[in-house]
């Protein structure tokens, strides 16, 4: 039985000797009016003109404390120190000073970059010359009479203080803010004066509780040591140094509670009398 099939039977070499598979493919267009920009991962994009609107510094400043609370001194205490130009090393041991009772996921390089973009701080030589003015140029040397171009190692970079950031470091004032929260919280002076006196040698937050909780002052409302440590801290009149500890401007409020006080209980006994 023969095969009819013979339509079936190809001859590849024949068939397809001829065979381009690119003829088929329609040019593309011209890309030499392509511009492009680089992206993160290496890949093209289109150029475009995106308008950014940009923010003074005070401004950014403020953003950075603000989304920063929790490291609102540390980065207080950066900005003091950098009041004169400070070099790497000797910003990097500050931070690890300034965090050593509060531990921090953030660096001293990180937070330097951050006070950096916010324009709060600026990289300068150990002059003081804006860090951006230096140029390193290659040193021209001679090697068995020939000439090569030697790179030069860039200068220490020293961290100070922006106009912006002192401005910010000025306008911030712990003991106006204490001093306006006790004139806010005057029925709770005896519980503030109470906590700045014991924690003079140190206090673990159990030790304050015990002095604090079963007050009648903080029954109603209902309020416990934490609720004052906290607003404290703030104001930095307490620290935490293994024990929550007062500070010199808690020192400060301390004498300001007491005198407040005495002005009330004057005020009550005048009252009584008339």
């Amino acid at each position: 039985m023969t095969n009819d099939n013979s339509f079936l039977e190809l001859d590849l070499e024949s068939d397809f000797e001829d065979y381009n598979p690119l003829d088929e493919v329609e040019p593309e267009e011209d890309d030499d009016d392509y511009v492009g920009i680089e992206g993160y991962l290496g890949e093209e994009h289109a150029a475009e003109e995106i308008a950014v609107p940009e923010i003074p510094a005070a401004e950014r400043i403020q953003n950075l404390f603000k989304s920063m609370a929790p490291r609102r001194k540390t980065l207080l205490g950066i900005l003091a120190f950098v009041e004169t130009p400070q070099s790497t090393t000797a910003l990097e041991a500050k931070v690890d000073e300034l965090q050593a009772h509060n531990f921090s996921v953030y660096s001293s390089g990180n937070l330097s970059a951050l006070l950096e973009q916010a324009g709060a701080i600026t990289r300068v030589t150990e002059e003081g010359e804006p860090y951006e003015n230096i140029h390193n140029e290659p040193e021209i040397v001679e090697i068995d009479g020939v000439e090569y171009l030697q790179p030069v190692d860039p200068p220490e970079i020293y961290w100070v203080i922006t106009e912006e950031g002192a401005e910010y470091l000025d306008s911030d004032r712990p003991l106006d803010r204490l001093r306006d929260i006790l004139e806010q919280d005057t029925l709770y002076l005896p519980i503030y004066e109470r906590i700045l006196t014991i924690c003079e040698d140190g206090k673990t937050v159990k030790e304050i509780n015990a002095q604090v909780d079963d007050d009648p002052l903080v029954q109603k409302p209902r309020l416990y040591a934490p609720h004052f440590i906290d607003k404290l801290e703030k104001c930095d009149a307490l620290e935490w140094a293994d024990t929550w500890t007062t500070t010199e401007i808690g020192r400060e409020g301390l004498a300001i509670v007491k005198e407040m006080m005495a002005t009330q209980g004057g005020d009550e006994a005048e009252n009584a009398d008339a």
